[in-house]
């Protein structure tokens, strides 16, 4: 009971006190910063002739770069040291959405970007038999 009376003391203290996190939490945003621009690039480059990927990723790039600014205004928030709202719970909240949304995106690219991908091959390959019978009709 005292265990958790301490850890819950350590996760909702007001104004923490010093914060010595501050080169990971500056090499998350940057890895976050540049991942967005990376993936701002790929959907660019896949955008033209996947529609799948265009359709399950389009917000991916935006997204990311809005967790960077969030991690940077919580490092930011954490210098000033401003009570309630350098509490280490936003941290681990942050950490967690971040984590969740890494794994929707991973899930599905594994599993929705796959099956739609081919069902818009297949389908692309059917528009093109159909032109051609279209075609040879007429003939």
């Amino acid at each position: 009971m005292n265990t958790l009376k301490q850890f819950s003391q350590y996760l909702f203290s007001s104004v923490p006190g010093e914060f010595k996190l501050y080169v990971p939490i500056a090499i998350l945003i940057s890895l976050l910063f540049i991942s967005s621009i990376l993936f701002h690039y790929v959907y660019k480059k896949h955008r033209k002739d996947d529609p799948a990927f265009r359709r399950l990723f389009k917000k991916t790039a935006s997204h990311l770069c809005i967790f960077a600014i969030l991690f940077t205004i919580y490092a930011l928030i954490r210098y000033e040291n401003i009570p309630y709202f350098s509490m280490r719970i936003w941290l681990l909240l942050s950490l967690l959405l971040l984590a969740y949304f890494i794994y929707k995106v991973v899930k599905t690219y594994f599993t929705k970007y796959r099956v739609e991908k081919l069902n818009a091959h297949h389908a692309a390959i059917n528009t093109k038999t159909k032109e051609v019978k279209t075609f040879a009709l007429w003939m």
